[in-house]
């Protein structure tokens, strides 16, 4: 199709032109060059507002992707669990805003974070309004396709001018105003058939609005519904934390079985075989560990298991981690009632109860040694003038020890494990018993007892914020580690900690003396062991944290992802669309270029899509200038390129009352001359200016300005 005159289309401004101005006039000269044509490339696909789609297609998807690589990235775990399914029992993302570090305060941080996902949702609203009106001009590559081929197709519905007003205003703005005067247009009784691509690019910029607004309800929601909170959470950092405990053979040297165990500390003295004689500080270390004054090196009590933790000195109560420790589980039942005992004496009010009467011994329950003494004896009365005294004695196999010389009494002092001990210990009757679990006699009370002692390998874990340990993981020591640290127990070093710890309890707490006894020996058990243990690595070293949490409803945010990534893919869909349908070309001749040395070749849909998107094409045609480039810019895809900028040479465009082509007053759009040229109160006629125009453009085509005219259609 060309625009030489013979084609059967008009030169759309010409349909308003001057009914005395028919055809446009054309110099003997200019007839022989080429003219514009428009021919059908054969690429089906051309690019073609790539650039917008990329800024909607950025700013949309690309706010939905760090949404959600926000969410994933900082999600809190609830309840320790990972995934969405915790997140949809709750209803809410739980999002870490902060965390403070170890050198700044916890409290300065609860009061200055910022919830990041309501930031990020008010910026995608922010661009969705921006993006929208972008998104609308992709949406008129669509319609400028149609509306070319209706163009081409005479049989074809095409626009009337109202038509393609309403639509320049609604493709070039999609703002209210414009889809509510489309829709009064289209809600009219009687009114001109519109062209399916006129409904469609109504529909379409329709839904964008109502897309882009929907987000902007979704971030209201949003931000109505999210809310904030702050919890302690364990931060891991790297440290080399010495707060594990260890057996070191520094102490006691190597297992070897031909020895004793722990040899090094046991000596030979005038009076007999010692533990440590010349090591005090092991006895200060122990007694200081079992009375919870050792600043280092602590026994706590987890679950019926005493475990050696570090002391307060370690300064790791900030911290949670997890070590590898030593630990001790004692087990005991009360002998008194397998043992045999005295026959009831015939005053009886001198013992509480039937079954705490004097014991003669123990072969019942396996231990015919116990009680243990070298001389005295039990009278019928009561009087027990035995030299029993508190002992906690060992067992291996079928011996007996520790009463004499500890682990030397043994033929070999290794013990399995778990090692078996009995227990005696005497305190004098005071005559105030009403609940006891000792054998009485009139003048003294004692308590026998069998316990196991179980030496465990512990890995144990220390939670800061509750200030407790837990056990997380045990398994047995080895035998000869058992008898290492079983070994200063059998030498009595604790015994008199016992009678002492059990005093308060023998005379009325009954069966709860036994687990009275059972801690005890724990607690004191592993306080043997301290003083051969160093100090390891711990491992998982945490610190605790404040941490404050954006607490996000589910429903809110995925419909505000979801909204923004349809209208991402709206744009690649449409773009797509654009490209498959830009096999429409405009041959522009080389004289009608800026550089003037070689035929360009132009998209006809992206010029067509800026008369559906800018009035200044429109502008550019009625008004053509003085320059004679009047054709070349109407094939400029540009619409700022397609309007001549005039001077007061070549007249304004100004706005009032002008006579039409019968002598009337219309008011609309004049031509104004530079004031200098212009008598008062004279309007300029078409004659004239279509003259001036003509003389000073030459050989180019001349348009009349539509205003100037007489009448408009």
């Amino acid at each position: 199709m060309t625009h030489d005159g013979s084609s059967t289309s008009q030169h759309f401004p010409r349909t308003l032109s001057h009914p005395s101005t028919s055809e446009p006039k054309y110099s003997h000269r200019s007839a022989k060059r080429p003219q514009l044509e428009i021919h059908t490339s054969r690429t089906r696909f051309s690019i073609i507002g790539l650039l917008s789609t990329f800024c909607v297609f950025a700013t949309t998807g690309g706010t939905a992707t760090l949404i959600l690589g926000w969410l994933y990235s900082l999600y809190d775990p609830v309840a320790g669990e990972n995934g969405v399914t915790p997140a949809l029992r709750s209803g809410f993302f739980a999002i870490r805003e902060s965390g403070a570090s170890d050198e700044e305060d916890i409290a300065s941080q609860t009061h200055t974070e910022t919830l990041r996902i309501l930031t990020f949702s008010a910026l995608a609203s922010h661009l969705i309004s921006v993006t929208s009106t972008i998104l609308v001009t992709l949406l008129a590559y669509r319609a400028a396709r149609q509306w070319l081929h209706a163009s081409e197709n005479p049989g074809d519905a095409n626009l009337t001018p109202i038509q393609y007003g309403l639509l320049v205003r609604t493709l070039g703005s999609g703002s209210l105003m414009s889809l509510i005067n489309t829709l009064r247009y289209t809600s009219r009784s009687k009114r001109a058939s519109t062209p399916r691509f006129f409904k469609e690019a109504f529909a379409g910029a329709t839904g964008i609005y109502l897309l882009s607004h929907a987000v902007g309800l979704v971030d209201l929601w949003l931000h109505s519904g999210a809310r904030s909170t702050t919890v302690f959470r364990d931060v891991q950092v790297e440290s080399d934390a010495l707060y594990g405990l260890a057996y070191s053979e520094a102490r006691c040297g190597p297992f070897n079985k031909t020895e004793l165990p722990c040899q090094r500390l046991i000596y030979a003295a005038q009076n007999g075989i010692v533990y440590a004689n010349d090591d005090p500080w092991i006895y200060h270390e122990t007694y200081d560990t079992i009375s919870d004054i050792n600043p280092y090196k602590k026994s706590e009590y987890v679950n019926g298991t005493a475990i050696l933790v570090p002391g307060p000195a370690k300064d790791f109560q900030s911290h949670g981690f997890t070590i590898n420790t030593q630990g001790l589980r004692v087990q005991c039942s009360n002998l008194r009632d397998q043992c045999d005992r005295l026959p009831m004496p015939l005053i009886q009010v001198a013992w509480p109860g039937p079954h705490s009467g004097p014991v003669t011994n123990c072969s019942k329950a396996g231990y015919p040694c116990i009680p243990y003494h070298t001389s005295g004896e039990l009278k019928v009365s009561g009087r027990d003038t035995r030299n029993i005294e508190s002992l906690v004695l060992g067992v291996i196999g079928d011996e007996l020890g520790g009463m004499l010389y500890g682990t030397s009494d043994f033929s070999s002092g290794w013990t399995s494990n778990p090692a078996t001990t009995v227990v005696q210990l005497r305190w004098p009757n005071n005559g105030a018993l009403r609940n006891t679990p000792g054998a009485v006699y009139l003048n003294a009370v004692d308590l026998y007892a069998t316990c196991n002692l179980t030496y465990l390998d512990v890995v144990a874990e220390y939670k800061p914020r509750d200030a407790e340990w837990r056990i997380l993981e045990t398994r047995l020591s080895s035998p000869e580690l058992a008898s290492v640290f079983w070994t200063p127990m059998l030498f009595q070093i604790g015994t008199v900690y016992l009678l002492n710890a059990l005093r308060p309890y023998i005379a009325n707490r009954g069966a709860q003396t036994i687990d009275i006894l059972e801690s005890l020996l724990a607690k004191q058990g592993i306080g043997f062991a301290a003083p051969m243990m160093t100090f390891t690595a711990a491992s998982n070293v945490t610190t605790t944290q404040l941490v404050t949490l954006g607490l996000y409803p589910i429903a809110p945010v995925l419909l505000l992802v979801s909204c923004l990534y349809i209208y991402a893919l709206a744009a690649l869909a449409i773009f797509f669309v654009a490209c498959t349908s830009n096999d429409r070309r405009i041959l522009v001749p080389r004289h009608l270029t800026k550089g003037g040395e070689q035929d360009e070749d132009r998209s006809a849909l992206d010029v067509a899509q800026a008369w559906l998107t800018d009035p200044l094409p429109f502008i550019g045609a009625m008004f053509p200038g003085g320059d004679g480039r009047q054709v070349a810019r109407s094939v400029e895809s540009d619409p700022l390129h397609q309007v001549y900028d005039s001077t007061w040479e070549s007249g304004k465009v100004g706005i009032g009352l002008y006579k039409g082509s019968k002598g009337e007053l219309v008011f609309g759009l004049m031509g104004q001359r530079d004031p200098r040229s212009r008598r008062y109160g004279r309007l300029f006629q078409v004659e004239d200016e279509e003259r001036a125009l003509q003389e000073k453009v030459g050989s180019s085509v001349v348009i009349p300005f539509p205003a100037l005219m007489g009448s408009a259609r």
